[in-house]
């Protein structure tokens, strides 16, 4: 019987943090909700691993090994009140990875419409449909 991690055993992915291949089976991958990595389960996480797994995967498919490193990155709105919220952006070890030219730390209510109005429709018309 093969031996199983308690994450496998309630249906995670075990993949390498990094190259998000399988630990043990090199020609799956995995990313997302399904995957066992030390990171939010976030669309901006899921958002950062997509193009890497494709990178990783096509690098396997030409019997290269894969070289893209995932690092752990994603992005929390947090509400701080009714008219604002902070965006944390981190890696895996919770170092800040902000990408906006401003402090994020500071309570906005751009970011607020930011969650409430762009990013569903990043998600649904970008995201899913393969154009972000």
């Amino acid at each position: 019987m093969e031996h199983r991690s308690p994450h496998t055993a309630r249906g995670w992915v075990d993949v390498d943090k990094h190259t998000l291949r399988h630990t043990r089976r090199p020609n799956v991958f995995g990313i997302g909700d399904a995957s066992r990595l030390p990171t939010s389960k976030t669309a901006a996480a899921i958002r950062k691993q997509a193009p890497l797994l494709v990178e990783n995967l096509l690098a396997v498919v030409e019997a290269h090994a894969p070289t893209a490193a995932y690092h752990g990155y994603t992005s929390c709105p947090v509400v701080t009140g009714y008219d604002s919220l902070v965006l944390e952006e981190f890696d895996c070890d919770k170092t800040p990875q902000e990408t906006l030219p401003f402090n994020q730390a500071k309570e906005r209510t751009s970011m607020l419409l930011l969650k409430q109005l762009g990013l569903p429709a990043l998600y649904w018309h970008g995201m899913l449909t393969g154009r972000v």
